[in-house]
């Protein structure tokens, strides 16, 4: 290999693989242990936010920059009503998208998107306990793990790949 060929393959490796967008600082979850978690219906917080135009021109903007994977995260990003055009945009785009989730947003409508144009990542979905009383004293919203799990039972019939982490904290260590 002479030194004008590895130029020539430097030249033509992308300029930025991966991306990171924090959709919103808001969640439906009021998790003790997490600092990104203002309230489901903050005004100030939907505010701040970046428009679905402007977010899909940073992610044109990475798709030229050889961009091969976008995480959207959050808060809680499904919280967002633009999701799933944001989400689509970015798969006809070629990217790869990897979705930090709580699944308790997770709807039909949803799976049948990731089913039709899978996300190309595992989506990571975050468990804050597995009984009532261990996830919902993490969570601190009730009715939090009964939609968390239907959000997970529904990827799993749907055969959507996904991992489960979690936060072990002194509330959910049993």
């Amino acid at each position: 290999v002479k030194a004008a060929d590895f130029k020539l393959w430097e030249k033509s490796q992308p300029r930025l693989l991966h991306l990171d967008i924090e959709l919103t600082e808001r969640c439906n979850n009021n998790c003790m242990h997490c600092c990104i978690n203002l309230a489901e219906g903050d005004a100030e917080a939907r505010q701040r936010e970046l428009s679905t135009a402007e977010l899909k021109r940073i992610v044109a903007e990475a798709a030229s920059l050889g961009c091969l994977n976008v995480r959207l995260t959050g808060g809680e990003p499904l919280l967002r009503p633009d999701f799933p055009e944001l989400y689509l945009y970015i798969k006809k785009l070629g990217i790869k998208v990897l979705l930090f989730t709580n699944a308790t947003l997770i709807t039909d409508e949803l799976v049948q998107l990731f089913v039709k144009y899978p996300p190309g990542e595992l989506i990571e979905v975050t468990v804050y306990g597995m009984s009532i009383k261990s996830y919902e004293a993490v969570s601190r919203v009730k009715c939090s793990y009964e939609k968390g799990f239907l959000g997970i039972n529904l990827l799993l019939q749907n055969e959507i790949p996904f991992v489960v982490k979690g936060a072990i904290l002194p509330s959910n260590k049993r």
